[in-house]
């Protein structure tokens, strides 16, 4: 008796830890098509990509200007090896010259003795883009930063070389143009951690002036130094040593154009549709970066590759809508082929930019982000996207809760030949600055797949030795089934993606509503917090109704609508009744009536006459708001972007600085009106009265 009640004790204590094992969650694939893309996509074929295009860098010879660039001919090989159709570079000619470096030697001259600093042969980066030839022979000089006229107080620099720890081009701008100096050095890593890392050369140029003669401004040439280098030399200058350098210095500048290798999956045709992924080969023609990209277009190549063999293998079907790949010079690239085909851009439905991925978390001490859309651009692109990063998450860290099952990942997603690290990633909100915010500017919903921090972002230690194989296997898979998901979605699928755009959308909600309660709580104004209320729905709801584009069904985009209105009707009316007891607890104010000013702004409607001109802003608005603090003009930035995004003949004034105000803050309402008045004299913009 007593034995059975120790077995019947021993499993009643067992039992409760045996249940404790979490399946894997679930997603819009099934989990034999995901096992079987989890078995098909390689990491070390992605990192063997990468190796190919930017193991070191190199120099590129002037017969690649004639012809194909190296890293062009690459894609376009593999692209044809793996099957994939109607491959093709597509060349777009530059405005300009093309700068290339040939030569650059720093040396320093104690006597008879000389001693080589730095070579471009050794580090190319050391060589700051946009130098001209020269062989001078001349005194160095420290001026601190060297950004700022007053660094030049009481020093001579004509005619001599400059040390300086500021930005090259701004010291080149100010020590050769302004003050005669013959050229300049500088030891500055503004993207980088020159304490951590003090023998990076971080990757920068000269600029090319400003104003309408910047052409025929005086350009020397410059060079780049690591923290350590440029260290020595201060040490040396600061000990009261004269120091005489030479610089010598070969470029050449070459008619070039930007190539763009592209190639399809083909869909059945059931759908004109197309879906996009996106990585950049080029960051300019010079710099060469094996994270920063060549991880993203490797990580684009496999996931053709893999996609192709499921296809064949029976696994996947053939997509109902086209896939295709695009390996582009950064922005300028994408808007390019955007724009040269105007048609085809608006047969995309969704898009995935993948600007540094696949690297070693350890080293980097870094994650993989989602940057979703912004708030002017609802898609269920963020919720495909955000299901797969959180599979991908949610198996692949030990949770004490299966520690009976094993000390392992319940559902192990690795490379052989990289870490076992768990996967780290971030869900964010919208960042522009890489080819995403291209396809939202032409109306294509984008999301970016990125790696930060990273430890030699724009230097010359961005090499493949950043990157993990393993990581590398989830980045390419998560890309790799998001993708599928969204091409081979009919209008069952369609439903099921909205299902899951108002699954998260209820999560959303809730978190805007805390926010609401603690804006409250702190005593801010009551009609800023029922905005984020009144926001989030409205941006949810649109996010759920985004699904109908993928039905192609009367039927089943009318079963999306009805989802989405349910879901504001019955969720808004309730939150605002939450935070109005609530606020009425506290004695606030609770009003919510218009201004004399909001009725006013509630009447005009900003109505686009013209396209918007090219780049990130621009613009009367982005003009003013560039003079502002450095931190305050990176939010401006994107202000001047989200509301032109959200001016979309519809919303009034106070509708966008509402929606504005829910992304970024509380606005001024009258800065608002200011820039789209702005807009107006430049003829972008017209703003009509209801």
């Amino acid at each position: 008796m007593r034995i059975f009640l120790c077995f019947a004790l021993l499993v009643s204590s067992l039992a409760p830890l045996g249940a404790q094992d979490e399946p894997n969650p679930r997603t819009l694939l099934p989990p034999a098509v995901m096992d079987a893309m989890v078995n098909e996509v390689s990491g070390s074929v992605a990192w063997q990509h990468i190796l190919e295009l930017a193991s070191y860098e190199r120099d590129r010879p002037a017969e690649e200007y004639r012809t194909v660039y190296r890293e062009s001919a690459y894609i376009e090989k593999t692209a044809r090896q793996y099957g994939l159709e109607d491959v093709r570079i597509e060349r777009f000619k530059l405005p300009g010259k093309t700068w290339d470096g040939e030569l650059g030697e720093l040396w320093l001259l104690d006597g008879k003795s000389r001693r080589l600093i730095v070579s471009y042969r050794d580090v190319p980066a050391s060589l700051a883009t946009g130098s001209r030839s020269a062989d001078v022979t001349a005194e160095l000089v420290y001026v601190g930063r060297g950004e700022d006229k007053k660094d030049y107080v009481d020093r001579s620099v004509a005619g001599k070389i400059v040390l300086a720890s500021g930005s090259i081009g701004a010291v080149h701008n100010l020590a050769v143009r302004e003050f005669g100096a013959a050229g300049v050095i500088s030891f500055a890593n503004p993207t980088g951690k020159p304490i951590d890392r003090p023998d990076q050369f971080a990757w920068n140029g000269l600029s090319r002036g400003f104003g309408p003669g910047a052409g025929a401004q005086k350009t020397t040439f410059g060079f780049n130094l690591s923290h350590r280098l440029g260290m020595e030399l201060l040490e040396m200058l600061e000990k009261r040593q004269t120091l005489t350098v030479q610089a010598k210095v070969r470029s050449a500048e070459y008619d070039a154009d930007m190539q763009v290798p592209t190639a399809v999956i083909k869909g059945t045709g059931a759908s004109q549709q197309e879906v996009v992924v996106a990585g950049h080969l080029f960051e300019g023609i010079a710099k060469q970066g094996a994270m920063d990209d060549a991880s993203g277009c490797a990580a684009a190549l496999e996931v053709a590759r893999a996609w192709l063999k499921l296809i064949q293998d029976g696994v996947l079907p053939r997509p109902r809508r086209t896939v295709r790949f695009l390996w582009v010079p950064e922005i300028q690239g994408t808007r390019a082929y955007l724009d040269r085909y105007p048609e085809e851009t608006k047969r995309m439905v969704a898009a995935i930019s993948m600007d540094m991925v696949g690297e070693d978390v350890q080293r980097n001490r870094n994650s993989l982000h989602l940057m979703r859309t912004p708030y002017s651009v609802n898609s269920f692109i963020n919720e495909v996207t955000q299901q797969f990063f959180e599979f991908v998450g949610d198996t692949n860290r030990e949770k004490v809760q299966n520690r009976r099952v094993a000390y392992n990942y319940r559902y192990p997603i690795l490379d052989p030949q990289g870490s076992r690290d768990q996967f780290y990633y971030n869900i964010d909100k919208h960042y522009g600055s890489s080819d995403h915010s291209v396809f939202l500017g032409q109306g294509v919903p984008a999301v970016l797949f990125n790696n930060w921090p990273d430890i030699a972002y724009h230097t010359n230690e961005d090499r493949s030795f950043n990157g993990d194989p393993t990581q590398l296997k989830r980045a390419t898979l998560i890309a790799l089934a998001s993708l599928a998901a969204m091409a081979n979605a009919d209008a069952a699928g369609a439903l099921r993606i909205a299902e899951l755009t108002a699954g998260n959308a209820a999560v959303r909600v809730g978190e805007q509503l805390r926010l609401a309660l603690g804006a409250v709580g702190e005593k801010e104004p009551f009609k800023e917090a029922a905005n984020l209320v009144r926001q989030a729905y409205d941006r949810e709801s649109e996010a759920i109704r985004s699904a109908a584009v993928l039905a192609e069904d009367a039927a089943a985009a009318a079963k999306i609508e009805s989802l989405a209105a349910a879901f504001a009707e019955t969720g808004q009316t309730a939150d605002l009744r939450r935070l109005t007891v609530y606020a009425q607890a506290l004695g606030a104010d609770t009003s919510v009536a218009l201004t004399a000013d909001e009725t006013a702004a509630a009447r005009l409607v900003p109505v686009r006459r013209k396209p918007a001109p090219s780049g990130f802003g621009g613009g009367r608005g982005g003009q003013e708001e560039s003079r502002r603090d450095p931190a305050e003009a990176s939010r401006a930035q994107y202000n001047v972007m989200e509301m032109r995004g959200f001016a979309n003949g519809k919303r009034s004034i106070l509708d966008i600085r509402n929606a504005l105000g829910a992304e970024y803050g509380p606005q001024d309402l009258a800065r608002v009106t200011e820039f789209f008045r702005g807009l107006e004299k430049t003829g972008e913009f017209e703003v009509t009265t209801r």
